[in-house]
């Protein structure tokens, strides 16, 4: 271990766990922007609207693409798909290029932060779409992570259906980690104030974080009481964290027609999953 990490233990045990103390010690790499500034948009769509019978969704996060592969696979298992719903996507060129690369992709982002040591890069949750949304919004999570005290950015975007006056509101997430699960309720409860108002099919999908089995309880409750389901899948090779799934596709007004977890990818440290869904 070198010197400076030494250094970094010691002021981590030592200094208070304020998150004044924790923002300061980190400062130098992040910087936060207004909710207001969140959104971001790029790429260019290719239909009009989603086809009712068949909506492929290609839910991923893509670990800021930090491992090898990410510029192989992530093209060619979405490269068939109507949505892609990101999270930890980042606007390095490396990646953006990736994102680029998409032919007939319409792209929203809701930043998290920037990484100031890394040129001001953003990051946070994406939906990839082959029709542009009608709606687009951004919510920031009012609680922040310890240590590098930045929030967490949903991204939500209602997306016209062929032959149907009812759109459907796609959720990406990617929910708060270590901190008290009082603060995973309130990101939920972003999404559920959006649910609660849709008139139409819901996708919810993402990174939960539900490493404890209080939120994995909370998540499946607050979200049943919605009507939404969880999807099952027929090889469930999901990351688990003391045993439980940290990423989840949730629906509603929608059907399953097949689901699968690409469990062999390691160009992240999550493993992806492809759904398939029509309304119902």
């Amino acid at each position: 271990m070198k010197v400076s990490s030494f250094l970094l233990l010691f002021i981590l045990t030592v200094l208070p766990s304020s998150a004044h103390a924790k923002r300061i010690l980190f400062a130098s790499q992040f910087s936060l922007i207004p909710e207001s500034a969140a959104h971001l948009t790029f790429g260019k769509d290719s239909q009009a609207a989603l086809d009712p019978k068949s909506i492929k969704v290609l839910i991923w996060n893509l670990k800021k693409g930090q491992q090898k592969g990410l510029d192989r696979d992530l093209p060619e298992y979405g490269k068939d798909r109507d949505l892609l719903m990101l999270s930890e996507g980042y606007l390095s060129p490396a990646v953006k290029g990736i994102f680029d690369s998409f032919d007939g992709i319409h792209w929203d982002m809701g930043v998290s932060f920037l990484y100031k040591k890394d040129h001001n890069y953003e990051t946070g949750t994406l939906i990839g779409s082959r029709v542009a949304p009608t709606w687009v919004k951004v919510r920031h999570t009012v609680d922040f992570e310890p240590f590098i005290h930045t929030p967490k950015a949903l991204t939500f975007a209602r997306i016209p259906i062929q032959g149907s006056t009812k759109e459907l509101l796609a959720i990406s997430i990617h929910a708060i980690n270590m901190v008290v699960p009082a603060a995973f309720k309130r990101e939920i409860e972003m999404a559920k104030e959006e649910i609660i108002k849709h008139d139409g099919p819901v996708i919810f999908a993402g990174d939960f974080n539900t490493n404890l089995k209080t939120k994995v309880k909370y998540l499946m409750k607050t979200l049943g009481n919605l009507g939404m389901q969880s999807v099952e899948f027929r090889n469930d090779d999901r990351n688990r964290v003391f045993g439980n799934p940290i990423d989840y596709t949730f629906i509603r007004g929608l059907h399953t027609k097949d689901s699968e977890v690409l469990g062999k990818l390691n160009s992240s440290d999550h493993k992806a999953m492809l759904v398939e869904l029509a309304v119902d």
